[in-house]
């Protein structure tokens, strides 16, 4: 029994470090182009291959590591509810983590504030109770989770989750901004250590990253809270 406690967390920590690995040369940017808007291309050169254009502002989650050298990076976003991707110039983007850094100031196993002069952003963890949520499986296959609640599951590759968020709150100067529920319901396996905030002062834009999930079923998240407002959130697998 004991040796096979330490074989499975020998292999969480694996996946959760490939997974931190994989990350660190792909993240969350934005389109920031001084036309107000970049062409984005089906291949990674010049030519006939103008698949979509993105406005300045619009959020991508950048692959470094595909042609750097020659200035192309490879892209996932999406648009009109359909997940795309593509290549752009990587000077026409700019990456969330170039923005102002919110530091934290509290950590708890269920809880984190970051804080910088008048932002405080608190965001909260709970145990999962699956006694409070639709279970759906696999039709062929019942011990495979699916869904929650009708929805895809995020954070956990078939299993029934251990985490999930209970709130992310947003306080700037006296108005506070509570994300709303349905934009981290379906999410699960909240890591706190590989949570960053970032703030555009000059755009007012507050960021919210994470990387989360149990390895296999790991994502990255992107909350975007602009002018005092949630706008929208971007996750992919990140890999």
């Amino acid at each position: 029994m004991t040796i096979y406690y330490i074989k499975t967390k020998t292999i969480l920590f694996f996946s959760v470090a490939v997974l931190f690995c994989c990350n660190l040369s792909a993240q969350f940017a934005v389109i920031s182009d001084p036309d107000g808007y970049a062409n984005i291309r089906s291949e990674a050169k010049k030519g006939n291959n103008i698949s979509d254009r993105l406005n300045n502002g619009s959020p991508v989650y950048c692959y470094d590591s595909y042609d750097s050298a020659n200035n192309w990076i490879g892209i996932d976003y999406t648009k009109n509810n359909k997940d795309l991707g593509g290549y752009v110039y990587k000077d026409r983007v700019k990456y969330v983590s170039e923005f102002s850094k919110i530091p934290s100031i509290k950590e708890t196993t269920e809880k984190v504030i970051f804080q910088k002069d008048n932002l405080n952003i608190t965001i909260e963890s709970k145990n999962f109770d699956p006694k409070t949520a639709k279970l759906g499986y696999l039709k062929n296959d019942k011990s495979i989770l699916e869904k929650i609640n009708g929805k895809q599951v995020w954070g956990r590759d078939g299993t029934i989750p251990r985490k999930t968020y209970k709130l992310i709150a947003v306080t700037i100067g006296s108005k506070t901004i509570e994300i709303p529920k349905n934009a981290f319901d379906d999410l699960f396996e909240p890591s706190f250590f590989n949570t960053e905030i970032n703030y555009d002062k000059k755009e007012d834009i507050l960021y919210i990253s994470a990387m989360n999930g149990d390895g296999a079923g790991g994502y990255v998240i992107l909350w975007i809270i602009e002018k005092g407002k949630y706008k929208e959130r971007q996750i992919t697998r990140g890999f």
